[in-house]
């Protein structure tokens, strides 16, 4: 997946496009890791937290931010928007809640599962994730395989 949007800080604009785990800003790549709030920009951590959408805070010093072409989403907004997804999703299923690949598929159309049940395993910013079942049922759907890629919303496994 091939993202890009433009962002503006402290008033310079840059062009910014995302492939992978890589950011290339204004045509130079950089590798790009997330842990909770540290970034790790070509192996160097930094401590980065968005505020309010306009303003980042990278090691204690504040900048302003704007974009366009890209929707930031704070640590409270990502959690409605992920509550949201899940409760628009149909009874039974299980859904993407961020985007990633699929790794792992561990269970099969017909397969009787518990909550719990680990179900696929997702990799998602350079972690491994995983999916597991909510409720008990018998698998009625498997909507993915190994090598697919995912975004937040799509239905990876319904459970009747």
């Amino acid at each position: 997946m091939n993202r890009q949007f433009k962002i503006k800080v402290d008033g310079t604009e840059y062009n910014i496009s995302i492939q992978g785990d890589t950011f290339i800003i204004d045509d130079i790549p950089f590798v790009i890791g997330r842990s909770g709030q540290m970034v790790t920009l070509d192996g160097i951590a930094y401590d980065v937290d968005i505020v309010n959408n306009s303003t980042a805070v990278v090691d204690g010093k504040e900048y302003k931010i704007e974009t366009s072409g890209f929707k930031m989403l704070s640590g409270s907004a990502r959690k409605e928007a992920t509550i949201k997804l899940k409760s628009e999703a149909h009874e039974g299923s299980v859904i993407a809640v961020m985007p990633g690949a699929i790794l792992k598929v561990l269970v099969n159309e017909g397969d009787t599962v518990n909550p719990e049940t680990v179900l696929l395993i997702v990799e998602a910013m350079k972690m491994e994730n995983e999916i597991l079942a909510e409720r008990s049922g018998t698998v009625k759907k498997v909507h993915v395989g190994v090598g697919d890629k995912v975004e937040p919303g799509q239905t990876l496994v319904d459970i009747e």
